[in-house]
Parts: structure tokens; sequence; C-alpha cells
């Protein structure tokens, strides 16, 4: 099954590359008047940065889920192979003792 986050998380890194670059691309035709300063008012690098941030987040995310179940299957895979190989083990011990007996029973 698909994890959501991963689709978003592209989708939002890809969206905030994008928006970054096209922000960088093209410097504001207007600037902020805030007093007497004149500031360049492009939104598009800050939200472009914070989207493709978001996007890196999610993607992350998702990716550490993903290991987490491979390791939590891996961790149950060597639990049943112990407990067949000690099921082996037990069972060669108890056939063990089963041929002594019925050696030494022959021997009398």
């Amino acid at each position: 099954m698909l994890d959501v986050r991963l689709p978003i998380g592209w989708l939002f890194l890809v969206l905030g590359v994008m928006l970054a670059a096209y922000g960088y691309a093209n410097p504001p035709a207007e600037s902020l008047l805030l007093g007497q300063v004149s500031l360049p008012l492009n939104l598009d690098v800050p939200w472009g940065i914070l989207m493709a941030l978001f996007g890196l987040a999610m993607v992350s995310l998702a990716q550490m889920d993903k290991l987490k179940v491979l390791e939590r299957q891996l961790q149950e895979s060597k639990i049943a192979s112990q407990a067949d190989s000690s099921q082996v083990s037990l069972a060669e011990t108890i056939s063990g003792e089963i041929t002594s007996t019925s050696s030494s029973s022959d021997g009398n």
C-alpha cells in the first residue's frame, strides 16, 4: 500500500523548487514601501523554499516509515528462523535420545 506522504511530499518538493526558481529568475516589479524604506517584495522565493522543505520532510518521513517496516519484518524473520532452528535441534535431541535408549535396550 502506498503511503500518502510520499506523493504529497514529492508534489510539494517539486512545486517548491519550481516556485523558488521562478522567484529568483524574475525579480519583483514593485517594491513595498514601509515608512521610508523600500523593500523588494517577492514572496515566491521564501514560500518556494518553505514548500520544498515541507515536501522534503514528508518524503523523509515516508522513507523512514518504510525502513521501520522492513526492519520489523527482518526482526520477525530472524525470530522465526531461530524458532525453527530450536525446534530442529530439539527434534534431533529427542531422536538421539530415542536412538541411544533403543541401542542400549538392544544390548541387553
